[in-house]
């Protein structure tokens, strides 16, 4: 029996649909991007920075594109075929420290096929200075702090109040720490202490949920 055009037809369009839906996937490919862990803010704007990977280019990616989040001002990445970096700028009085994550938005390669992408974290805080000064009389010895740290605030750097604050003295090649203190609402603080001996000291600030920490130079006395 013959079989009408029309048969044959509807055969032969299930047969490539069969055919289609058999092919094996394509292995997709990866585009992953590098942030530094750390960002330390002083000034009003800083530049921040994503490295794109080896894989971008080995899966020969054309297109691919992060979203930074948390971000008050829609920043973001974007990589084009050939692109190893890119950069935005980071407003201290407008953006948000603490963690933020690059958030994947897409990714193609060459034959417009989606690319696998990492979403890496980086930690975005204000810098923190510490200054230490000392002084003798006779067997007594004086400390003197003061902490600053930059602040999100159009006037930059302030100073360091309510910091924790360890003062370290260097004894038998190791910092040892002495005690602690909390800096006052100046950002200050003074130690006296009895010591007839010559050692070297330093502070060292804690960090906070929107600071660094920070350690000063030295001082003998």
């Amino acid at each position: 029996m013959i079989k009408p055009l029309s048969a044959i037809a509807t055969a032969l369009t299930m047969f490539g649909a069969l055919t289609m839906t058999a092919a094996p996937a394509v292995a997709a490919g990866s585009c992953s991007i590098s942030l530094p862990a750390k960002v330390y803010i002083a000034s009003q704007t800083t530049v921040i920075t994503a490295h794109a990977g080896s894989d971008c280019a080995a899966s020969h990616m054309i297109d691919a594109s992060w979203n930074v989040e948390p971000s008050n001002l829609g920043d973001f990445f974007w990589f084009s075929a050939g692109t190893l970096s890119d950069s935005y700028i980071f407003y201290s009085s407008l953006d948000r420290v603490g963690v933020l994550r690059a958030v994947p938005i897409s990714a193609l390669d060459s034959a417009f096929n989606d690319l696998t992408q990492n979403t890496p974290t980086y930690t975005v805080k204000d810098t923190t200075w510490a200054y230490v000064a000392s002084s003798r009389a006779g067997s007594a010895v004086y400390i003197n702090a003061l902490i600053k740290n930059y602040s999100n605030s159009y006037a930059g750097l302030v100073r360091g109040a309510g910091r924790s604050v360890y003062l370290q003295r260097y004894l038998n090649g190791a910092w040892q720490t002495m005690l602690v203190r909390t800096a006052n609402s100046t950002g200050q603080f003074t130690v006296g202490f009895i010591q007839p001996k010559v050692f070297q000291y330093r502070l060292i600030v804690t960090e906070t949920s929107t600071a660094w920490s920070g350690r000063s130079g030295s001082t003998f006395r």
